[in-house]
């Protein structure tokens, strides 16, 4: 069996665009309520939960990320916007992401806690 690697010149165009990134992010953002976390996902199969948008280019976006962290797997990670509040010591870095190599952007809605809930941890 033969592997060939995928080459990004091959796709076709581009979805994600500085357009986007300028005015789309944060309208879906902001209308999947408080608390709404954003993640991209990329090409080689990578992820970043987004905290915010730092700069916008035409080739890329730079992003606020949260660390990945085992031990933070369960911690909230909203979206914030443009200007959030300053974070703790290691739990934020920069990503800067060519445009071509993002996949999907995620746009999740915060968790409604007063709905029911089933399974073991459901209240009783």
């Amino acid at each position: 069996m033969r592997v060939t690697s995928f080459d990004i010149s091959q796709r076709a165009f581009v979805v994600f665009d500085a357009t986007y990134f300028r005015k789309g992010l944060i309208s879906h953002a902001d209308a999947s309520g408080a608390g709404a976390a954003v993640e991209v996902h990329l090409l080689n199969g990578q992820a970043h939960r987004v905290r915010s948008v730092v700069e916008v280019t035409d080739g890329y976006v730079v992003l606020e990320v949260y660390q990945r962290r085992p031990e933070l797997s369960g911690a909230q990670s909203p979206w914030l916007g443009v200007a959030p509040p300053a974070a703790g010591p290691n739990a934020i870095h920069h990503a800067a992401i060519a445009y071509e190599s993002m996949a999907a952007v995620l746009v999740t809605p915060s968790e409604d806690r007063s709905s029911a809930r089933i399974g073991f941890n459901a209240p009783a």
